[in-house]
């Protein structure tokens, strides 16, 4: 099964859309220029996890809504199945279920 991408891998593909350094984002998100950059890439290769509030900063400095940068987490089937059907609803998406072959 394909994993998720990372929030890490996340705001490094945001960071480079947006052309910035890890020294850039680190400082626009409040960290000492002595560090920033460090910071950043500890939480960019996943050794560091952001928490929510530190989430929702390198949201708004990189301009996209924090659910970008979240690993969204479906617990069930059933939550799935209405979630795609609420995308279905939203912007006419037609979605196929289909059982994995074993």
């Amino acid at each position: 099964m394909r994993s998720f991408m990372s929030p890490g891998k996340r705001i490094r593909s945001f960071r480079l859309k947006r052309g910035m350094t890890q020294r850039a984002l680190g400082r626009a998100v409040g960290f000492p220029a002595k560090t920033a950059d460090i910071r950043i890439a500890q939480y960019e290769s996943g050794a560091r996890t952001p928490k929510h509030d530190l989430l929702c900063a390198f949201a708004q400095t990189l301009e996209v809504p924090v659910s970008a940068l979240e690993v969204p987490y479906i617990k069930s089937r059933d939550e799935l199945e209405q979630l795609l059907q609420a995308l279905e609803d939203e912007y006419g998406l037609t979605v196929t279920i289909t059982e994995p072959r074993d």
